[in-house]
């Protein structure tokens, strides 16, 4: 006999998982970044090779990207300048991840065409929220260049406090 009332056992419409790739040189950073989307329900893949990451990135299956911009090697915009150019990644969300000071002394166009620039130290809900949008957005068919555009867009470290 079923004993649990009805909502619990209602059957709930099926929701494919989101894939999040991380691309970070630090792997607590990553590890940290992991947890909490994998707490949301997220599919995280981590690396910390920024060329392994846009390999990743080109096998296809990610549906957000978050890459820092200071790593040895290949930066994060290097990176995001690959990406833009393979018509496989070109149209892959992503979201810059770096230092604080390093957003408030960097020109906007170095950010343009990214869906979100999130500062270290992150707090989690940030994190899970930006993530969130850009899903959101991305599933109603918004580009990475109208978000760029969208006339409230603050210059990096000059948006809405909170």
């Amino acid at each position: 006999m079923n004993l649990k009332p009805p909502e619990e056992t209602a059957v709930t419409p099926f929701r494919p998982q989101k894939t999040i790739l991380v691309v970070d040189d630090t792997v607590k950073i990553l590890n940290i970044i992991k947890f909490f989307l994998e707490e949301e329900g997220y599919i995280c893949k981590t690396t910390s090779s920024p060329e392994q990451g846009i390999e990743m990135a080109k096998r296809g299956g990610i549906d957000v990207m978050i890459l820092d911009v200071m790593m040895p090697g290949l930066n994060g915009y290097q990176v995001y300048e690959i990406l833009k150019q393979d018509t496989k990644t070109a149209g892959l969300p992503v979201i810059m991840l770096t230092a604080r000071a390093v957003i408030e002394n960097t020109p906007r166009p170095f950010f343009y065409g990214v869906y979100g620039v999130l500062a270290k130290p992150f707090q989690r809900w940030k994190l899970v929220q930006m993530v969130k949008d850009v899903i959101e957005l991305t599933n109603k068919g918004v580009s990475q260049q109208e978000v760029s555009e969208a006339p409230d867009s603050a210059e990096p470290g000059q948006g809405k406090k909170g």
